[in-house]
């Protein structure tokens, strides 16, 4: 027996043309959008022919695009832009101006290569800017080790020349258009003795610096030279220049005034044409009263002294080594006072404003017994003052 009988099979048979017209219809369709949808793109894009711009109408999307975000205001940040993925994080994003660059290097190349002239001759000659430099100086006495300080540029520097400077029959004479203009002097106390001051004028000796007295560096007493007054007599006689110097340990003010007085109660009145000097000195291997004094403390001390020779019509003046000097006082507020610098040799480093100079403890003179005789250059003529 059949599974189908005769009615049951035909109509299936209608049935299965029914989907396969139906399926050919459907595809026919598909087909047919397709190819008006590819008709339609065609005529929108026109030809390539004749060197037409291919891109037209995609030019005036962007313009357009481009003008709509400019009247609605880009709200994106500059990090949510996806242009920036173009760079390496580590590559310079900043546009280079190679011109400007070149300016630049020159710039620098120019600043790292220029050096001044002293600079130049202390690395021709190999010498360190430890060890010297042009804005320091050499504080330590002759044939000492070397110990730099820095040069203030403020402070008042000598105008001499180093080439004026030359030795004449063994003294230090400074000379202006071939002529001596300096003073040749000498420092004298009792350790010097008894003095023939008629032989000291007749060895050209024109002026003396002589002791008054000092204050003991222990006990803090006062005492005369026991030949100030016989040596400022004998000057005197023989018309040798005066100045007088007393070695002060005084450590406050009150005290320096106290020596002040006792200096101008020992001139007892007598005019003199070289100032009366404040003489302030270390002491080597001991103790003594103003070693723990400031500069600041120590100029107050000199100012103190100053003031009070000056009242009396006396040229006040400060004494020391150029370490003294230097370490011990402020220069910077005594730019206004002469200065006596005790540094011996025929030059000194010494780079501020000085009037008298002690170069050599070891001269001769004619009527003075002891072994050595303190030698001094005088750079300016209290005479005429």
């Amino acid at each position: 027996m059949s599974m189908f009988d005769d009615d049951s099979y035909n109509e299936g048979v209608n049935v299965g043309r029914r989907i396969a017209i139906g399926s050919v219809v459907a595809s026919v369709a598909v087909l047919a959008i397709l190819a008006i949808t590819v008709l339609a793109n065609t005529g929108k894009n026109g030809k390539h022919g004749n060197g037409s711009n291919p891109y037209p109408a995609a030019a005036e999307k962007s313009t357009e695009e481009s003008t709509e975000v400019s009247e609605d205001k880009e709200t994106r940040t500059s990090d949510e832009l996806s242009f920036w993925n173009m760079y390496d994080k580590d590559e310079k994003k900043e546009p280079i101006v190679v011109s400007e660059n070149k300016e630049k290097d020159k710039e620098k190349e120019k600043k790292t290569s220029t050096v001044s002239k002293s600079e130049a001759e202390r690395i021709r000659r190999g010498i360190s800017d430890d060890s010297v430099s042009e804005n320091k100086f050499n504080i330590s006495p002759l044939g000492a080790k070397p110990e730099y300080v820095s040069i203030n540029a403020v402070i008042p520097k000598n105008d001499l020349i180093e080439e004026n400077f030359s030795m004449k029959d063994g003294r230090l004479i400074y000379s202006q258009g071939g002529r001596n203009v300096s003073h040749f002097g000498i420092d004298v106390s009792k350790y010097n003795g008894t003095i023939s001051w008629n032989k000291v004028k007749k060895d050209g000796v024109e002026f003396a610096l002589i002791r008054v007295g000092a204050r003991g560096y222990s006990s803090g007493n006062i005492i005369l030279d026991e030949n100030f007054q016989a040596n400022l007599k004998g000057c005197n006689e023989n018309k040798i220049d005066v100045g007088a110097y007393f070695f002060s340990q005084a450590i406050t003010t009150n005290e320096a005034v106290e020596e002040a007085n006792y200096c101008v109660a020992a001139l007892g009145g007598t005019k003199i044409r070289y100032p009366v000097i404040f003489d302030s000195e270390s002491i080597l291997n001991d103790n003594y009263r103003t070693e723990n004094l400031t500069a600041e403390e120590l100029t107050s001390i000199f100012k103190a002294f100053a003031d009070t020779v000056k009242l009396y019509g006396y040229t006040p003046m400060v004494a020391g080594s150029k370490e003294q000097l230097a370490k011990h006082f402020d220069l910077q507020s005594m730019s206004g006072y002469d200065v006596w610098l005790l540094d011996e040799g025929e030059k000194t480093e010494y780079p501020y404003r000085y009037c008298i100079r002690q170069y050599d403890s070891e001269g001769k003179i004619e009527g003075i017994s002891s072994n050595s005789v303190n030698y001094d250059i005088c750079l300016i003529s209290y005479a005429d003052k």
